[in-house]
């Protein structure tokens, strides 16, 4: 907002209307907020965690002290810590699920925690998600009632926080880019139908993980919820099978959070959802296309965002080489 400001004084000084400048600044949208803690509290964030049960909650995966991994591999080092817990609600998500597989995207979504290693730069713990907003827009959902249901879930895990993290500080990220007509990138896949799903599902997730793992990307996570609420005899029969893949890679996001942009763990890791309608022979696949880190970030280096364009074309061409078609649902 504060840009937004800056640039309509400049303009209204320059003799623009406001009709004009109005038109041709974007209002700034919520990308994120983003809470602090002064010091290191990466301790009382495990606490956090550990009690997330008592709201309904689950981690589906706690990756933690990532910079020991990117210190290893590339000897670089800009951050004492940064952590990523991939949060599910899983009775909460089921109608959203059912109504919209695209909700798949965010479930789990990212609550994730950095610390720079300069002090004396910032000696401050900053913890979130994305706005509930942005990942409802990014997926597309319209619908009033399930937008309401998905903010209160998230709002659920907003209150256990700010009670047992007690917050010092925020801060705000805003955009005025649009973010992308189409948000998610979708695929297909026709096969010929198993005589057993369970099996052509594990068979699938070994070659899909195989293939990536080529391409220097990890599973950082992995939940099946076609299982998950068999387990827990609740209804699903929409789908035949429905799976989430946590997608990582290391290079490209050692690049991002250790070289100046640690706030951009809000996007990653990438859950790449899965499912079966059921009935058909068409396997489906969506994620969160890296245009929306892009503009839901205001990057500008040229250079770095053709870098994420073309680790993002790899994962669809991996998908392509696996037999998936992309889904084209309008231009941007």
């Amino acid at each position: 907002m504060k840009l937004h400001n800056i640039l309509l004084t400049a303009m209204l000084t320059m003799g623009v209307s406001y009709a004009d400048v109005q038109s041709n600044i974007a209002p700034s949208q919520l990308t994120a907020e983003l809470h602090g803690s002064t010091g290191n509290v990466l301790p009382q964030i495990d606490n956090l965690i550990s009690k997330i049960e008592t709201i309904g909650y689950s981690t589906v995966a706690a990756n933690k002290d990532i910079q020991v991994h990117y210190y290893n591999k590339f000897q670089e080092k800009t951050l004492e810590t940064i952590s990523f817990f991939g949060l599910v609600n899983k009775e909460a998500l089921r109608p959203l699920l059912l109504k919209n597989p695209d909700f798949g995207a965010y479930a789990p979504y990212n609550f994730f925690a950095y610390k720079k290693l300069d002090a004396t730069d910032d000696n401050n713990t900053w913890y979130g998600h994305l706005a509930p907003e942005i990942m409802l827009d990014i997926i597309g959902e319209k619908d009033a009632d399930a937008r309401k249901a998905f903010t209160e879930m998230v709002g659920s895990f907003d209150n256990l926080m700010a009670k047992e993290m007690k917050p010092t500080m925020s801060h705000k990220y805003e955009h005025t880019k649009p973010l992308p007509k189409n948000g998610l990138t979708r695929m297909v896949k026709k096969f010929e139908k198993p005589e057993d799903m369970e099996t052509f599902v594990e068979d699938f997730v070994m070659e899909h993980d195989g293939r990536f793992s080529k391409h220097n990307f990890i599973i950082a996570g992995f939940i099946d919820f076609k299982f998950e609420y068999g387990d827990m005899d609740l209804e699903f029969d929409k789908y035949d099978a429905y799976w989430v893949s946590m997608l990582c890679h290391f290079e490209f996001s050692n690049s991002i959070f250790n070289r100046g942009v640690p706030e951009a763990g809000m996007f990653a890791p990438c859950s790449v959802y899965f499912y079966i309608p059921k009935g058909t022979n068409e396997l489906h696949v969506g994620y969160s296309s890296v245009d929306n880190w892009i503009n839901a970030l205001n990057f500008v280096d040229q250079k770095r965002i053709d870098y994420m364009r073309a680790i993002d074309a790899e994962v669809v061409e991996t998908f392509k080489e696996m037999g998936f078609e992309v889904v084209t649902l309008g231009k941007d």
